[in-house]
Order: structure tokens, then C-alpha cells, then sequence
């Protein structure tokens, strides 16, 4: 399974339970509802796909299946908007 690092040059600010990154190079803000707030800073601690996927069946009380498909849908999102990038 990959692993995933952070794009450097991103400002990340955690805003209750969401998260705003600011891309200055394309001058963009987005902003990561609850569970997208989670899975980023899960993989912005360094986390695993496996132990996220553990940790949103136990957080959010719901099947592994759909925790992986949650998970990777992001994880798609976040890699094609290059503001993480698989850790080689």
C-alpha cells in the first residue's frame, strides 16, 4: 500500500473540525469538510491507507468497504489537485 507525504509550500490551518489549505502558487483556498479534515491529517501525521481506514471504521462507526472507498475517493481528489503526492 502507498503511502502519502504533503505538497511543501502549503498553508494548512485547522479551523474546528475542518481544515483550509491555501495554494499559493495556483491561489487557491479549499476547505475540508469533517471527515476530509480527518483522512488529511491523518496523512499529514504520517499515517498509513490501512491504519486510516481502521481508524474511520472505529471514529465513525462504519463498514471497512465504505472507509475505503471514502478514503480513496480523497485521497484521488487530493493527489490530482497535487496538494499530497505518494511518498516514494
Amino acid at each position: 500500500m502507498p503511502s502519502y507525504t504533503i505538497t511543501k509550500g502549503l498553508i494548512t490551518q485547522k479551523l474546528d473540525n475542518k481544515t483550509v489549505i491555501f495554494d499559493g502558487e495556483e491561489s487557491v483556498l479549499y476547505t475540508f469538510n469533517e471527515t476530509a479534515s480527518y483522512i488529511f491529517l491523518k496523512i499529514k501525521a504520517g499515517w498509513d491507507e490501512e491504519r486510516i481506514i481502521a481508524s474511520l471504521v472505529k471514529k465513525y462507526g462504519i463498514k471497512e468497504g465504505r472507509a475505503k472507498i471514502d478514503f480513496q475517493a480523497l485521497v484521488d481528489d487530493l493527489l490530482e489537485k497535487k496538494i499530497i503526492k505518494i511518498r516514494r
